[in-house]
């Protein structure tokens, strides 16, 4: 869905002034980081909860 949303967007980024660039990566960001979150588990279960213990234990 947010893909259906975004691609006329990204369809010609490149002429797209600045901030809107700017706003298109930091809206996307953060979906990027809960694709790659669920990839890793889905690919490593438990690896998640691994790797909260480190950081924590740090």
């Amino acid at each position: 869905m947010l893909s259906a949303c975004l691609s006329p967007v990204v369809y010609r980024f490149g002429s797209r002034p600045t901030w809107v660039q700017v706003l298109v990566v930091l809206i996307s960001l953060p979906v990027v980081l809960v694709i790659l979150a669920c990839l890793s588990a889905a690919l490593k279960p438990g690896s998640l909860g691994a790797l909260s213990r480190r950081l924590r234990r740090r």
